[in-house]
């Protein structure tokens, strides 16, 4: 994908393209925008020479837990802790906003940069270096473009999660639901981890109660323990709604469509033990992926299409 494919795809969603004398053309968002890229996508905020990225700063627990039978194994996310093994509140709220106050606030700037050799892609020095000696670089996130596709996926969990954020869902990318050693009706079946997610369940309710989330409006789930630092105009008095009905959406992404029958093979281990409601290919270059259960999400003039399955799956 070029550079300018991602930057028409970027307005296409909505976000301003803005042109810059020394960087060029650029993505601006708000603060509350440029979170949901980084901690799904990576890209780093260039806050200091190293960069700074949001991802993986709500995870509690390591996905693939089940490993170690019966326990969890804990992750240096939303928790940390001391030289001691005590635990300490880590990527909380206050801790992130005492550390990287600018995240939160004012207009980000989306920087792509095109990649070739990917032996050569630390750039975060050289970048930060440019943008200090015009203006505050601490406005700037950095998306790095890989020639060879890696960062494709990331990309793409994004833009799946925008598209259901603006249908009112909570979202999630590399979901802890299903997991190796499944046991299920008598069957044990080896699963995996689903790239996205997008589900209503009892939380849905006490966030639509608050006004965070509503038909047009969801939320990330790794948004929601910084939630309160950013300043929402849509949070509005404590309203009474009634249940949410359960449901669950899930994805497998991929760059190509060469690696069809590999998210096939991923979704109808899914699709075996029941897992959701609904199953979804994640390929930019598929629009039929000739199974009826399963439907499909992908890009097609810069916006991002989604094909709902013609044969509904049994759960």
């Amino acid at each position: 994908m070029t550079k300018q494919e991602i930057l028409n795809i970027f307005e296409k969603l909505g976000f301003r393209i803005v042109k810059n004398d020394y960087l060029g053309e650029l993505v601006e968002m708000e603060a509350y925008d440029a979170f949901i890229l980084s901690s799904i996508a990576g890209s780093p905020y260039l806050i200091d020479e190293n960069g700074v990225t949001m991802k993986g700063r709500s995870e509690v627990f390591i996905h693939r837990s089940v490993f170690q039978k019966e326990y969890f194994i804990y992750s240096p996310g939303l928790f940390s802790r001391d030289l001691t093994g005590k635990l300490k509140e880590g990527n909380s709220a206050d801790a992130l906003g005492i550390k990287y106050p600018s995240v939160f606030i004012g207009k980000k700037y989306i920087y792509i940069h095109d990649i070739l050799n990917e032996t050569s892609s630390n750039i975060e020095r050289e970048i930060y270096e440019t943008i200090s000696k015009n203006t505050n670089p601490a406005e700037y996130l950095l998306f790095k473009n890989f020639q060879s596709g890696s960062s494709a996926e990331p990309f793409y969990e994004y833009l799946t999660s925008v598209f259901f954020i603006k249908k009112g869902y909570i979202v999630e990318n590399q979901v802890p639901w299903f997991q190796q050693s499944f046991k299920y009706k008598e069957v044990t079946l080896n699963g995996g981890i689903p790239d996205f997610a997008a589900f209503h369940s009892t939380i849905s309710k006490y966030l639509r109660q608050y006004g965070v989330i509503d038909k047009q409006n969801g939320i990330a789930l790794n948004l929601l323990p910084v939630l309160r630092n950013f300043k929402l105009k849509r949070v509005s008095s404590v309203q009474q709604i009634s249940d949410t009905k359960y449901e669950l959406i899930i994805g497998e992404v991929k760059s190509d469509k060469g690696s069809l029958p590999a998210a096939i093979n991923q979704l109808s281990k899914y699709k075996e033990v029941e897992l959701a409601n609904e199953l979804y290919t994640i390929i930019p270059n598929i629009n039929d992926n000739n199974v009826k259960s399963i439907g499909e999400i992908f890009v097609h003039n810069g916006h991002l299409e989604m094909n709902r399955a013609t044969e509904n799956l049994v759960v």
